[in-house]
């Protein structure tokens, strides 16, 4: 069964878009209770049950998981007369993962001891071992299994209380999986699946919605704007791919500030928009202050404009990891070297979220561990924030060097100058692994140490639908990095992924079949025997304005 929903039909609506005027008031998401299932367990072992079903326990803001048996007031009399326990049993209370609220009367209480929960392998292994207990004589004091499934009836959260998904969820056509439905009751055409995460960078909350739930945008952007009040002010959403060789993209404004909901509202009411794609509100210069965010991130403060250089949020665990194995990594080399310190080249460095933590003056690493950062972006405005954020965070001009290149150039220029980098990070998923040609016809004896440098590149590829694919997937992203080098077999064979010590992990799930991965290795020494790469003028991006700043001989620390 599909929920109903509060919502007019979208066929009625002369633009086939919700206005933000149609979002339902907060009494349209209340009612007066719903029946969860759960799990009937005795009392002393609480705790040990709900870490171990830790991802499958009710989760809602300021309620509770367990109920003493007296405050779940629906038990059916035989239940009670069965053998219930109050002193002894809890109520854990678990997750619905079946429509239960859809039903009424019995109908709710047959979803909800049927819920789906109650298929997930671990819960089913608990209730059967229960059962065997029981079986063989070790009993709990009632005679019952220590541990069943049951239900309870919980009163609705009110509307402050209820999370974006919940409130999605009453306002979405949301498929049920059982269901064979195509439409809910208004006729609306079932989301496969509800769009409730979002990314936040400052005071702006960023989505990336799917056409099929493009006709509700501006009612997900007021339901995230009003429950992430006062710390969002405005709503985006990307409406074109990372194209341009700043990985921007453009976006709509679809709640808060910057939003004209009279022009929304005349436009919704339009017949002659009919396509949400073409319904817009876009991000332009007239936005520019709002734009303008401010955030920490793992003890740095970064300032930076949105919608003109590119910031991912969901990288912060990417950024701190790598930031923690290069200043390990650089702690060892230095013991054993004696050098002054370790040398990072960042070469799509962006606004500075690994060249700023890894040379700020406030980073506990800083007196132990000494790093010089030489940090690159092609983006002028990256560039700019790169400066802003380095006097931000006491990143001192003899730690970090800034520049304004293209990235190949920039690689081309560390060799060229003798720069002794222990580290390259290539952080640029899209296409990062091609930009390694540029290490074609490496020249190791440009320094006196002729340090073999470490490389990290970040990029997409395809997700392992099963342990066995991820030896093949892992296999296909080497040989597209080996590719670019030049030297075949130097990452992917097996002798050559140990010689240089080539690793491929998981940074993040983007997609149903994709994945971003970071792959480090040593860079091959057979580089040196392939063809050096020639950089023509757009290559190079020689514009005038094009910047970089030269490593001061002076040993003491300025701002930049």
């Amino acid at each position: 069964m599909v929920q109903s929903s509060p919502l007019p039909p979208l066929s009625t609506l002369p633009s086939s878009t919700y206005p933000p005027s149609a979002y339902p008031s907060p009494a349209c998401f209340e009612s007066s209770s719903l029946i969860y299932p759960a799990l009937l367990i005795p009392a002393r072992r609480t705790n040990e049950i709900q870490t171990t079903l830790k991802e499958l326990v009710f989760k809602e803001a300021k309620r509770k998981r367990v109920y003493a048996l007296e405050e779940g007031l629906d038990y059916k009399v035989e239940e009670v007369t069965g053998g219930y326990d109050p002193k002894k049993e809890r109520k854990l209370v678990l997750t619905r993962l079946g429509p239960a609220d859809t039903c009424s009367g019995e109908d709710e209480v047959e979803a909800a001891q049927h819920d789906k929960v109650f298929q997930d392998p671990i819960i089913k292994s608990m209730i059967a071992s229960s059962a065997e207990e029981n079986s063989s004589g070790s009993t709990s004091p009632n005679g019952k299994p220590e541990i069943r499934p049951s239900y309870i009836r919980l009163s609705a959260s009110p509307y402050s209380l209820l999370s974006v998904d919940q409130v999605l969820r009453r306002i979405m056509p949301c498929q049920d999986d059982d269901s064979g439905d195509a439409s809910n009751d208004n006729g609306n055409p079932l989301i496969e699946e509800i769009p409730s995460s979002f990314e936040v960078a400052g005071h702006v909350a960023h989505v990336n919605l799917r056409e099929e739930s493009l006709p509700y945008k501006y009612l997900m952007g007021k339901a995230i704007l009003e429950k992430n009040k006062p710390k969002i002010r405005v709503v985006v959403n990307k409406i074109g791919n990372i194209e341009n060789e700043f990985r921007t993209f453009p976006m709509e404004i679809l709640a808060g500030e910057g939003l004209d909901l009279d022009l929304v509202e005349e436009m919704c009411a339009s017949q002659e928009v009919s396509d949400p794609n073409k319904l817009q509100i876009k991000v332009g210069p007239e936005h520019q202050s709002l734009m303008q965010v401010e955030l920490k991130e793992h003890g740095c403060r970064f300032k930076l404009d949105f919608a003109k250089v590119y910031w991912n949020s969901r990288l912060s665990g990417e950024h701190e990891y790598l930031v923690k194995q290069i200043v390990s990594s650089a702690h060892e080399e230095l013991q054993v070297t004696k050098e002054r310190h370790c040398i990072v080249a960042d070469v799509m460095g962006g606004v500075g979220p690994f060249a700023v933590p890894l040379t700020s003056a406030n980073a506990s690493h800083y007196h132990t561990t000494p790093i010089l950062c030489h940090a690159n972006d092609l983006n002028p405005i990256s560039y700019h924030y790169l400066q802003a954020n380095a006097k931000l965070n006491r990143c001192f001009s003899d730690r970090l060097v800034k520049y304004n290149l293209d990235g190949r150039a920039f690689i081309h220029k560390m060799n060229e100058e003798g720069v002794d980098a222990s580290h390259f990070i290539m952080n640029l998923p899209a296409s990062a692994p091609e930009f390694l040609d540029a290490f074609k016809g490496w020249n190791f004896e440009s320094t006196s140490s002729k340090k073999i440098p470490t490389i990290h590149v970040h990029c997409f590829g395809e997700k392992a639908r099963g342990p066995e694919e991820k030896s093949r997937i892992h296999t296909q992203v080497l040989q597209r990095c080996e590719r670019a080098l030049g030297c075949p077999g130097s990452l992917s064979e097996p002798e050559g992924r140990q010689k240089n010590k080539a690793q491929v992990r998981i940074v993040r799930d983007v997609g149903p079949r994709k994945n971003m991965f970071c792959v480090s290795f040593l860079l091959p020494v057979e580089v040196q025997q392939v063809e050096k790469l020639v950089l023509d003028g757009s290559s190079k991006r020689e514009r005038e304005g094009e910047v970089e700043e030269s490593l001061p001989t002076s040993k003491k620390g300025k701002d930049s």
